[in-house]
């Protein structure tokens, strides 16, 4: 028993030492991301942009088509999981394949994202970094070959010290891999990924000092409260507001992949398309504004706007045309993550609204900064459905902690809105869009995961509906089936016979009767699409265990079939991975 308990200790032990060791790479690589954005920003805007402004002052029209053109070939040719935001395909990961990622997906999520992000696309870091380190994670528990539960943990770490390291906010950090990739919390997952994300953060910090920079909060603000307590309801109005404005981007995200989905051109140069239109709209925002707001990250505006050098029109403008900015980039094949957008949009939501406000009623109400950050946080807990993350990331990027109850408060009030008028998240929603179920909540629904067409049986044995009994009693002793489907001509699908329709007629009788008389034509059939899911839906008040399964053009064609046993292995089967 000694024995075993050491061997247990020293396997823990063991396993947080990788937990140490993603961290470590996770801190190293964040640095390395953000520096290189900076360095395909100035070759972009710097080096290229003093050659192309000898032609056109407008010159910024063309470096984010130039840039897509080099993201689409990177993804085209060599990794495709790369495009868009990045955390729906960890997600998939995780929930479909064990955690096992692809090791080239680490190199070609950075590069293709730096390049899209340093050349204007308007997208954040989040969503690449969480990429890249989640790839980290499953990378070194797959050369250890650790089973499919200790890859899944160690892809958590990668996220938590990815985010962590990143963003200066090791607790969002491990509540971003709980929340949305590992989806549960238990104590011997639990530790491995804070531990990740204490050592990512640590790393990241002690590399910046090494540089000669003081890591500090993303945003530095004052510290703001609530003014008096009739200030709530407008935070409650600022929730819906701000569920609404995510509902909005989600839908423009989506819509717009849709639209690039049927344009007639090829894979590679869609992203360059869509770089294009970001290059016509930043040049229109820095026409208006003096900035282009509407490229990149977009930390900047979101320090202007505290600083209180953007006007009311711009700020509400900004709302819009970032979602739209956004929704081209990603849509149309970029690289990078909606964190930071949602982050940028927030702000706007929560800077305009409070402006209004605070004009209106300056006397209970805080100046519009304390709006704008509530918002920040509002908009991606609607949006993500990461209502914990959404809280803490906020506090720890701001150092505010006094304004925790209108956070908190309003954060529910957009996530509440969102999940009233959505299915999905903007995460989900992809995976979705793929046929990947996953409940918003902590957990997964296996049932909405799995299709008929995943265990049907394909070969299936059939009984004519002029068969005799007597025939029927020797198929059913031979080949140990409980039921068959009963068919004529063609498999047209005219009944089935079950061992208990059998059991009912008399042995006396058996040479007298046929399949026929005795079988149900009463049936309840499935098609190859359908999820197991809807199918238990459809017979939950039905004692039914056989499922004939039918062409979907010709609901009398039948070509498969399947049990209650086959979903009950289907089921553990999914489980066990």
């Amino acid at each position: 028993m000694m024995e075993v308990k050491k061997s247990i200790q020293s396997n823990i032990v063991y396993f947080n030492i990788l937990a140490i060791l993603t961290g470590l790479i996770c801190g190293i690589v964040s640095i390395g991301f953000h520096y290189l954005i900076i360095g395909f920003d100035n070759l972009f805007f710097t080096q290229l942009g003093s050659i192309f402004k000898e032609v056109s002052p407008y010159f910024i029209v063309i470096i984010p088509a130039i840039g897509g053109l080099f993201v689409g070939i990177l993804t085209y040719y060599f990794a495709r999981e790369t495009k868009g935001h990045g955390v729906p395909e960890v997600m998939a990961a995780v929930t479909l394949h064990g955690g096992k990622i692809r090791p080239r997906v680490a190199a070609v999520k950075a590069l293709a994202s730096a390049i899209c992000i340093g050349s204007g696309g308007s997208a954040g870091r989040e969503g690449p970094i969480v990429q890249i380190g989640s790839t980290a994670g499953s990378t070194i528990a797959q050369k250890l070959g650790l089973n499919t539960y200790q890859t899944k943990v160690l892809v958590a770490c990668g996220a938590a010290g990815g985010i962590a390291a990143t963003f200066n906010t090791p607790i969002a950090g491990v509540l971003f891999a709980l929340e949305l990739i590992l989806r549960e919390v238990r104590i011997k997952s639990l530790t491995p990924i804070v531990i990740s994300s204490v050592f990512a953060t640590i790393t990241s910090r002690v590399i910046l000092n090494y540089l000669g920079f003081e890591r500090t909060y993303v945003f530095l603000l004052p510290q703001y409260t609530l003014k008096t307590p009739t200030e709530i309801v407008f935070y409650l109005l600022l929730g819906l507001f701000a569920g609404f404005i995510a509902i909005f981007f989600t839908k423009s995200l989506y819509g717009i992949e849709d639209i690039f989905e049927k344009i007639k051109a090829p894979e590679i140069i869609k992203p360059s398309i869509g770089g294009l239109c970001i290059g016509i709209i930043g040049l229109i925002v820095f026409l208006s504004t003096g900035s282009a707001h509407v490229f990149g990250i977009g930390y900047d505006s979101i320090n202007l706007l505290f600083d209180g050098k953007i006007i009311f029109a711009a700020v509400f403008a900004l709302i819009f045309l970032k979602i739209i900015a956004t929704s081209i980039t990603l849509g149309s094949g970029g690289s990078g993550g909606v964190f930071a957008p949602s982050l940028f949009i927030g702000s706007m939501v929560g800077g305009s609204f409070g402006m209004f406000i605070h004009k209106l009623f300056p006397a209970i109400t805080a100046s519009y900064e304390a709006y704008a950050m509530v918002g920040m946080a509002s908009v991606f807990a609607g949006a993500s459905g990461a209502i914990l993350t959404a809280i803490i990331m906020i506090f720890e990027m701001t150092g505010n902690y006094m304004i925790i109850l209108p956070v908190m408060f309003a954060c529910v009030v957009s996530s509440s809105l969102f999940k009233y008028l959505m299915e999905e998240t903007i995460y989900t929603t992809k995976l979705k869009r793929r046929g990947i179920i996953i409940e918003q909540e902590m957990d997964i629904n296996m049932m909405k995961m799995i299709k008929v067409e995943d265990i049907m049986k394909i070969d299936v044995d059939t009984v004519s509906e002029d068969l005799g009994l007597s025939k029927l009693s020797e198929m059913i002793i031979n080949t140990g089936h409980m039921a068959f489907p009963v068919i004529k001509g063609d498999y047209k699908l005219v009944g089935i016979v079950t061992h208990s329709d059998f059991d009912k007629i008399d042995e006396m009788d058996h040479d007298n009767l046929l399949v026929k008389d005795v079988m149900t034509t009463d049936l309840i059939t499935v098609k190859p699409a359908d999820r197991l899911e809807d199918v238990l839906l459809r017979i939950s008040d039905e004692e039914i265990s056989h499922f004939p399964v039918v062409d979907s053009e010709d609901e009398e064609k039948l070509i498969g079939f399947f049990t209650k046993g086959d979903i009950i292995r289907a089921y553990t089967e999914k489980r066990a991975t």
